[in-house]
């Protein structure tokens, strides 16, 4: 198990740009969408390469998906592979009832609402695709959203085989167990921003250094279990809740989702766990943690969405039950009596690569909004190319 909280000197130098250009051909951008103004979106949008698929997984009333499609179709006509991906869609509901994703399904036999749900079919249509290596999530709701610039070049760095060994990084790195070893292909790799400050729309401050209200109540369990699993001490985990975050296709594919809001913090517990029970094993599972520079803009919540999203985050620490540590149980105990949670388990959803998928090579193209569908078989990437 290897973390690090990453800072750079520096974003971008011209000896980058080669592997910025592969990065970016090889990355599936997942922008998750629900109510937002189709402003909002076009602007989260406009930052992102023109060149790169970019999957658009939309829970906003149905009535609406037609409007949402022709204004995506009327804006974004340079853009090569844009993708509109309905979370109630019909295909996508036959889809994981063949699979036998039950779970995923309401009564009305369509995928039930939830975050994690949206996350989980995009990763599904990203895979699908069968050539990126790569997938960024980003969430709509960015009002400044040119901090997407940062995100992505940061995680190309931090991607990229060479930028393991990127001697220009200032970085401070825990291993679980003797030296932190720099793997050119970990067989899972996770990166998550912490954002640089979250103020107020029109604030003079930009620069106020608290962490999110879900982030300070969910991130010190991480620090307990962390020096329980792994004898880390005083490693401060700040990402539990990012929606922003990227990771390879094989760790995409290798995670379980689970339901809701509970998706950030529920897979980077499973990420943990899956070091935590290979310890000792050959194979290595990355963290990263970039340390952004830019303030995050987006729309503040209420105190009950707040405690909601609270509730259903340490729920899925209860899905791991049987390996926390008595630290973590205590903790967790006391969080539920300070703030009166309600007790929320998560609903948990297979690994991708568990499903029987072969025979949905081309289904993604039914959903794209640009350019000629090629009429090209799309081949699956074999599990060494991801």
């Amino acid at each position: 198990m290897d973390i690090n909280a990453i800072h750079f000197s520096h974003i971008l130098e011209a000896s980058d740009l080669d592997n910025l250009n592969y990065f970016l051909s090889h990355t599936a951008f997942v922008i998750s969408h629900k109510s937002e103004r189709i402003e909002t979106l076009l602007g989260v949008i406009w930052y992102l390469p023109v060149n790169s698929p970019i999957l658009v997984v939309t829970n906003c009333p149905e009535s609406s998906r037609e409007d949402l499609t022709r204004e995506l179709r009327a804006h974004l006509v340079h853009h090569k592979e844009i993708y509109l991906i309905h979370q109630k869609d019909d295909s996508i509901a036959q889809l994981f009832e063949r699979c036998g994703v039950y779970q995923i399904l309401g009564t009305d036999g369509k995928v039930v609402d939830g975050k994690g749900e949206g996350m989980y079919i995009g990763a599904l249509c990203a895979y699908q695709l069968g050539y990126p290596r790569w997938i960024i999530y980003y969430d709509a709701d960015n009002f400044v959203p040119s901090a997407l610039l940062e995100y992505t070049l940061a995680m190309s760095r931090l991607f990229m085989p060479a930028a393991l060994q990127d001697p220009y990084r200032e970085y401070s790195t825990w291993a679980a167990h003797g030296r932190a070893e720099r793997e050119p292909s970990p067989d899972l790799h996770n990166v998550r921003i912490c954002w640089s400050s979250k103020p107020e729309l029109g604030s003079e401050n930009l620069d106020t250094k608290l962490p999110g209200r879900c982030t300070r109540v969910v991130s010190p369990l991480f620090s307990s279990l962390l020096k329980a699993w792994f004898g880390m001490r005083n490693y401060a985990i700040s990402s539990s809740n990012a929606g922003e975050q990227g990771m390879t296709i094989k760790t995409a594919i290798a995670l379980r989702f689970s339901s809701g809001f509970s998706i950030e913090t529920f897979q980077l517990l499973d990420l943990l766990f899956n070091a935590f029970k290979h310890k000792g094993q050959p194979g290595s599972v990355v963290l990263q943690e970039y340390q952004s520079r830019s303030p995050h803009f987006h729309e503040k919540k209420g105190d009950e969405h707040i405690k909601r999203m609270i509730a259903q985050s340490l729920g899925g620490f209860f899905l791991f039950e049987r390996y926390l540590p008595r630290s973590v149980k205590r903790e967790l105990k006391q969080v539920y009596h300070d703030l009166d949670l309600e007790l929320m388990y998560p609903a948990v959803y297979p690994p991708l690569q568990d499903l029987p998928l072969a025979q949905e090579r081309d289904f993604v193209d039914q959903y794209k909004l640009s350019g000629d569908v090629d009429s090209q078989e799309i081949v699956f990437a074999d599990e060494e190319a991801v």
